[in-house]
């Protein structure tokens, strides 16, 4: 009985996929446009983009000192209900630093992700808009709350309109038929398009990152 080996992906073609798959938002013209090179599906790289969303993880934000954190959130719809994206940015340095994605909006959840910026960063500001519970949650950690200009806000709307039309290409709408699913398949997505953002505005080559900290 012949026994069917599997033949694993070099790394680089993967990396290669997944920069295809993140510049062309779509995992069907990523996967053609690797055809010269090797015949991987549509489905490989969406496999790709779960398997390496831990390099999130060694990804050292490097420069110049975290000096200001800009914090926001939009809506998502995750298999056709809402959820809430937070997001926090330095501007100096165009990196996002963190993400939350939770069901309810609340002073708590704003507490929660305020004290994850503290704690990672150091952080003692926060800029935001002028919603309260931005301004509870800052008082509950002794936090500095800034609230933004018209200038200032405009940079984060930008940054969060990157997000927005990404995810928007697909509706907003992350498909999954797991009941009760924990939503780790949208984390993942997540964390790879922030890094590859954070590769591409600190012009560092994401593939080469990618190909240092592969995943045996």
């Amino acid at each position: 009985m012949d026994i069917v080996k599997r033949i694993r992906t070099n790394p680089a073609i993967m990396a290669y996929g997944l920069y295809l798959y993140f510049n062309s938002r779509s995992y069907r013209f990523a996967s053609k446009s690797l055809e010269p090179i090797t015949k991987r599906t549509h489905v490989s790289i969406w496999k790709w983009v779960q398997k390496y969303a831990s390099l999130t993880d060694r990804f050292v934000i490097g420069g110049r000192r975290i000096k200001d954190v800009f914090v926001d959130e939009t809506l998502l719809k995750i298999n056709g209900e809402n959820y809430w994206l937070w997001l926090a940015y330095e501007p100096n340095l165009h990196v996002c630093l963190l993400f939350h994605i939770s069901r309810e909006r609340t002073i708590f959840v704003c507490y929660q992700f305020f004290k994850q910026i503290r704690t990672k960063f150091g952080s003692k500001s926060i800029y935001t808009d002028s919603a309260y519970w931005y301004n509870e949650a800052c008082k509950w950690l002794r936090l500095r709350h800034i609230i933004y200009g018209t200038q200032l806000k405009n940079i984060m709307e930008r940054f969060i309109q990157q997000i927005k039309d990404r995810t928007e290409c697909f509706d907003d709408n992350f498909p999954c038929k797991i009941k009760r699913c924990s939503r780790q398949h949208v984390d993942n997505w997540l964390r790879m398009y922030i890094l590859y953002l954070n590769m591409e505005t600190d012009r560092v080559k994401f593939t080469d990152f990618v190909i240092r900290n592969r995943l045996s």
